[in-house]
């Protein structure tokens, strides 16, 4: 061998020792797959399948903690009586509700609006009896003007008027339909809740006293609380009633009372008129409740409110002499100048 091929095998020896030592420190990124070169490309498609499988499955553990601390938070939530979860907005809803519900308001809150007057005449078959004007009943100087009150609808479809009248019509009803309208209190306000409780009570004799000048035949009350009202002054004033038999009309008027609407068990008594008895001579008025006719009363539906005017214009066509009020208390009332 010569020297020059000795100096060449002892190149390409050291060459190869020195590549030995770099491939120690060669560095390759973890996340990266090695692919073997002699794996065939259907092996490559199976590895980086399973690494977007292994992707996804952190990704749903990952959601599945944010799952159950959202759960745990749910477990925290107040409990009802019957096990269930209460809506977390429930008792706002509420507090929200009572906050809309309006107090009592003094009479120079609404000292711009006007009384309405009273639409009566002598002998009518019905005087319709509200609470108070609202506040667009007052603004438009006429009974029962709120767009969405039903009294209107409930005079037509119950067969008391052959139209549907508008409120502008009002004063029209004693001599065309022989009907009246009038209040228990005159001053208005934007709700019956305004109004006090005296107020309401100091206004019953006002309201006889009308009853007894005018002596309508049924004085129908709109509005369940207007009824409680009139009632407690009615109680105070009855002098019992006038047989101890039991009829099948009493009987009636006493599960009406009871329910707060319908034909009610008292009856206002007047004195004789001097002079040649007439059918307009009327001795007695009897008394009727129907819900309120104001559209934001919602445990009524119309229909329900039209069944409770049809009824009382059943009792209205009926003569006088079928209708038997022997065991109704009597209110004996006389008409003060």
């Amino acid at each position: 061998m010569s020297f020059e091929e000795d100096h060449n095998d002892a190149e390409s020896s050291a060459t190869e020792n020195f590549r030995e030592s770099i491939n120690k420190f060669t560095f390759t990124t973890p996340c990266q797959p090695q692919v073997d070169p002699a794996v065939t490309t259907a092996d490559s498609s199976k590895q980086l399948l399973t690494l977007r499988r292994s992707s996804r499955v952190a990704a749903s553990v990952t959601s599945g903690r944010s799952v159950v601390r959202r759960d745990s938070h749910a477990l925290s939530l107040p409990l009802s009586r019957k096990g269930k979860r209460k809506a977390p907005d429930a008792s706002l809803s509420k507090d929200a509700v009572k906050k809309l519900k309006r107090g009592y308001a003094p009479p120079e809150a609404y000292s711009h609006l006007s009384p309405l007057t009273d639409c009566l005449a002598y002998g009518l078959d019905v005087v319709f009896c509200g609470i108070n004007p609202g506040y667009m009943s007052a603004q438009r100087g006429h009974h029962f003007a709120h767009p969405t009150n039903h009294f209107w609808k409930c005079l037509y479809h119950s067969g008391f008027t052959s139209r549907l009248l508008p409120p502008s019509e009002d004063h029209s009803l004693p001599e065309k339909f022989n009907i009246g309208l009038t209040d228990l209190v005159d001053r208005p306000s934007t709700e019956a809740s305004e109004l006090s409780s005296s107020e309401r009570v100091s206004s019953v004799p006002i309201l006889l006293n009308k009853l007894a000048l005018h002596r309508p035949r049924f004085l129908c009350l709109v509005g369940k609380s207007n009824w409680e009202v009139v009632q407690k002054a009615l109680v105070q004033m009855s002098t019992g009633p006038s047989k101890a038999s039991r009829s099948s009309g009493t009987s009636k008027a006493s599960r009406a009372s009871a329910n707060n609407t319908g034909l009610q068990p008292f009856k206002l008594c007047y004195p004789a008129i001097a002079g040649p008895s007439t059918s307009a001579n009327i001795s007695e008025t009897l008394l009727f409740v129907v819900s309120s006719t104001s559209g934001r009363v919602v445990q009524y539906k119309l229909s329900d409110k039209v069944k409770l005017f049809t009824q009382l214009k059943s009792l209205v066509d009926q003569p006088r002499s079928e209708l038997n009020t022997s065991e109704m208390k009597c209110i004996t009332m006389s008409h003060d100048p």
